[in-house]
């Protein structure tokens, strides 16, 4: 939200310094749609977000987006959103300077988060996630409590007898719904109800750890093999680490959370003349139509 000059002033006089910019390390995208409700006012400041059912609530699990992860998001929303669902995006904000530490806690967040929204769908997503525009459409169409895309690891760090994706593992394209014992925790589609007798305790620990919580409750997990996402990192396998290379690695995060630029950049050779979208001055691209992206280009042009 930008920043009045009324507020700036005052907040330079007191010494603070104010970074008004998208790609700023501690902005955190929101965007809640209210389905054209009046807005709640004073009430705002007390009362937890709500949303009608058959609402979507994306939540990326930090904003430490590979390249081309963001605009993918943001395609498949704009998508979604044509297709007549009602989507919105919160992300979780990671508040630990250790690359693994807070992901329960932010999954924990995440899923509370939907559940007080009043969301029926929740999708969860890693930063490294590359979606397509047809992901969630997919993913909803099944109308399971619980389905995970098929994941296809680019960087392919680790063979497949080291570090498995699923259980069972090597799983193929193309087969339908798969069940599965558990599945790598990259990009997940639930249904909020789920949450309602799901202890915090379940987000910590492994993949495998989490399905075993599911199972106990009576819930499947489901790998759609027709729908692909590809990751660009493979899950973290701190445990193949030495030492001194752990450490490293987290200090390394560290420095990304405080100082690295959010990469919201478009794709390559975005025209937001011609494309639905609107980029920003700082390179950020915003999912509206082509009616809303025109009006803003020409607002930028007679600034």
């Amino acid at each position: 939200m930008p920043i009045s000059e009324e507020s700036r002033a005052e907040l330079e006089a007191a010494g603070i310094d104010v970074v008004d910019r998208t790609t700023h390390p501690m902005v955190v995208a929101s965007s809640w749609v209210t389905g054209g409700k009046a807005p709640l006012g004073e009430k705002a400041d007390y009362r937890y977000l709500h949303i009608y059912p058959e609402s979507v609530l994306v939540t990326p699990i930090g904003n430490l987006w590979s390249e081309g992860g963001w605009w993918h998001l943001q395609d498949m929303l704009l998508h979604s959103a044509n297709q007549g669902h009602n989507v919105s995006i919160q992300e979780m904000r990671d508040t630990s300077p250790l690359s693994s530490q807070a992901i329960g806690l932010m999954r924990w967040q995440a899923a509370m988060t939907a559940r007080d929204g009043g969301v029926e769908w929740l999708l969860m997503v890693d930063n490294d996630v590359l979606l397509e525009k047809d992901t969630l459409l997919r993913l909803l169409s099944h109308d399971r409590p619980v389905v995970f895309p098929l994941i296809a690891d680019e960087e392919q760090r680790f063979p497949e007898e080291v570090s498995p994706l699923s259980c069972p593992p090597a799983l193929e394209p193309n087969q339908g719904l798969i069940p599965v014992r558990w599945a790598a925790m990259s990009c997940m589609l639930f249904n909020t109800r789920i949450f309602n007798p799901l202890d915090s305790n379940v987000w910590w620990g492994t993949d495998y750890h989490f399905g075993q919580a599911l199972n106990y409750l009576g819930h499947r997990i489901y790998v759609d093999t027709d729908t692909v996402v590809r990751v660009t990192q493979g899950p973290t396998r701190a445990a193949s680490k030495n030492y001194d290379d752990f450490w490293q690695g987290n200090r390394a995060f560290d420095n990304r959370l405080k100082y690295e630029e959010r990469n919201r950049r478009p794709p390559p050779d975005f025209n937001p003349e011609t494309d639905d979208g609107w980029v920003d001055k700082d390179g950020c691209y915003f999912a509206v139509n082509h009616q809303i992206a025109e009006r803003l280009n020409k607002e930028g042009q007679n600034n």
